[in-house]
């Protein structure tokens, strides 16, 4: 069984220990798996059985076993698998599914599809994705096979040493590079951007192709900063009104992860290219331009 443990630092932000535990424990995939846990006390307070509603302390010492769960059925979903070793994989996340929970299609389903059971003495029954990423969203996803991999990636994640990168298409002309720090649901988040082009559009006049690097991981990051700047992501309905684009999707990818292998050691880089609809789109909005401002 799995064990991770997470010591509250100085000035912690105030939030129940049930929202407190995502931000310390990222293989929690919502509050209701947080809630789940307290109640079958394998998230524990300075070692003692807690509601969810307490607020903890600096100081305090949060503890989480996960119990080996059954065995999902499987989604007969090919995916792309970019990087695969006997502990851990990071696979392609298709847009328009869920990456885990009570749905029909998720990630996590399709995982024992495309990856074999690992040889190691602790592998686990079912590979198990060790974040979250948007149900729009599509990209790369890490997966952990073995339980000692489950519990390390949990570690790298929360003490934010996997450095990640998306490409996104945003709207109007966003010019070099920045960063935006506003908090997201009132907890820090900061995320930095570069400019990689700049493409013509009869709709809006000007898109960009960016690559956006989030420093920390809050629902829905990158899209509200990107709005904040004034440059909502191509299709996003949430944060912008992207009906003018229905049919398209979300035009944001998780590109590239970097990190230390926690048990090699050695440093690992797994990067894919964006959906083809991200080229094609850039195309098709140029030769419109053109079409309509002959040279």
């Amino acid at each position: 069984m799995p064990r991770f443990s997470h010591t509250v630092p100085d000035d912690p932000p105030r939030l129940r220990l049930d929202r407190y535990a995502l931000r310390a424990f990222p293989v929690l995939p919502s509050r209701k798996q947080a809630r789940k846990a307290l109640k079958a006390n394998e998230l524990r307070l300075n070692g003692e059985p807690v509601e969810s509603s307490r607020f903890v302390q600096p100081g305090d010492t949060l503890t989480l076993e996960i119990s080996d769960t059954p065995r999902l059925p499987v989604l007969q979903l090919a995916l792309d698998v970019p990087y695969v070793d006997p502990w851990l994989a990071v696979v392609r996340k298709p847009p328009g599914i869920h990456v885990r929970g009570n749905h029909a299609k998720t990630l996590q389903r399709a995982l024992r599809a495309n990856l074999p059971a690992s040889m190691a003495l602790d592998a686990l029954p079912d590979p198990s994705p060790v974040h979250r990423l948007d149900f729009r969203t599509s990209g790369l996803v890490m997966v952990a096979r073995t339980a000692a991999a489950r519990a390390a990636l949990g570690g790298l994640f929360e003490r934010r040493e996997i450095d990640k990168r998306y490409q996104a298409i945003v709207i109007g002309r966003l010019e070099g590079t920045g960063r935006v720090d506003s908090p997201v649901e009132g907890r820090e988040a900061s995320s930095r951007y570069a400019a990689r082009a700049h493409v013509r559009s009869l709709h809006c006049d000007w898109l960009t192709v960016v690559d956006l690097f989030p420093e920390t991981g809050r629902t829905h990051q990158l899209r509200r900063h990107v709005t904040a700047l004034g440059h909502p992501i191509l299709g996003d309905d949430l944060y912008h009104n992207g009906k003018i684009y229905r049919g398209n999707g979300l035009f944001l990818c998780a590109t590239e992860q970097r990190f230390i292998h926690p048990f090699t050691k050695e440093p690992i880089t797994v990067s894919i290219a964006p959906p083809p609809k991200f080229e094609a789109h850039c195309r098709r909005e140029t030769r419109r331009w053109e079409h309509h401002h002959p040279a």
